[in-house]
């Protein structure tokens, strides 16, 4: 499979079954720190009651999909935002204001954020961040890419 017949596929998935398909191919790829990758879960639709406690529990508006609580290059960790992939006639996922203005405040206090429109763009984030070469793990990653769904 090649990126490109990927992010075809990818252009038919939801932002979360995209997100799914992301967490998956991090957690067997670095098993030692799979659980310092996790999700928030801040989006989706709610009743009015679950919102209320949503934000009496501490709920942030734009905060990021994913967090990766792992120090690298002296930045404290990687914060996530997935979206639908960027396909030639289609409309791709974008910020809202909050997320916006989120990715500003953990980018001033020590944190790297990043928008991710499939799992190659998420690879190269996630391998930047570590230092790590992306290529040869984007290359195994299309290998085996039915094995994360």
């Amino acid at each position: 499979m090649t990126e490109s017949e990927l992010l075809i596929i990818e252009s038919g998935y939801s932002e979360t079954k995209i997100q799914h398909i992301c967490v998956e191919w991090f957690r067997q790829t670095f098993p030692n720190v799979a659980n310092l990758l996790f999700a928030i879960p801040n989006g989706g639709t709610r009743s009015k009651k679950s919102a209320s406690m949503r934000k009496y529990e501490g709920a942030v508006a734009g905060i990021s999909d994913l967090i990766l609580l792992y120090p690298s290059g002296g930045k404290s960790s990687l914060c996530i935002e997935m979206k639908k992939p960027k396909i030639k006639g289609c409309s791709a996922g974008k910020q809202s204001q909050e997320q916006k203005q989120w990715q500003k405040l953990v980018t001033t206090y020590g944190s790297v954020y990043g928008v991710c429109h499939g799992l190659c763009e998420f690879i190269r984030l996630v391998c930047s961040y570590l230092k790590a070469d992306p290529a040869p793990y984007i290359e195994q990653a299309l290998k085996q890419f039915p094995n994360y769904l």
